[in-house]
């Protein structure tokens, strides 16, 4: 089974707007069709953008759902260990956590809409697409 990283950006949309390709990403991991591989960072940061008050509000979300989705990641996901320190993207070095993720989990994708990752297209042997190319490069069918 393919192991995957999404990025925060892509889980977010999937989780909350119920449409589109980062919907039927995040739908592969629910399926168990995908193992999803996160870290504990990545996990903080999707908590975090879940809690801000624009958020909650437009898509409203309450606490209870907050809080089983974060549980679900946990509960769900392959959790990477300490993340090794990477300085590849200097114009956004947050997102070097996510290329450490990958690294440390064994990643065979990073799913992400980000600008500073996809330049990249592949990071050690793992290849950094954006969900609709996930889609055509693997041929699964969502």
């Amino acid at each position: 089974m393919l192991r995957v990283v999404i990025d925060t950006n892509i889980l977010i949309s999937g989780i909350i707007q119920k449409r589109g390709s980062p919907y039927k990403v995040v739908r592969l991991w629910e399926e168990e069709a995908i193992v999803l591989v996160t870290s504990q960072s990545m996990v903080m940061e999707a908590e975090k953008v879940l809690n801000y008050p624009k958020i909650k509000k437009k898509y409203r979300l309450n606490e209870d759902l907050i809080r089983q989705t974060i549980l679900n990641l946990l509960r769900y996901s392959v959790l990477t260990g300490d993340l090794p320190l990477i300085d590849v993207i200097k114009e956004d070095p947050d997102d070097n956590k996510v290329l450490s993720t990958a690294v440390e989990g064994r990643a065979d994708y990073i799913v992400s809409g980000d600008s500073h990752l996809l330049g990249l297209e592949s990071y050690k042997g793992i290849d950094i697409v954006t969900p609709k190319r996930f889609f055509e490069v693997t041929g699964i069918m969502p």
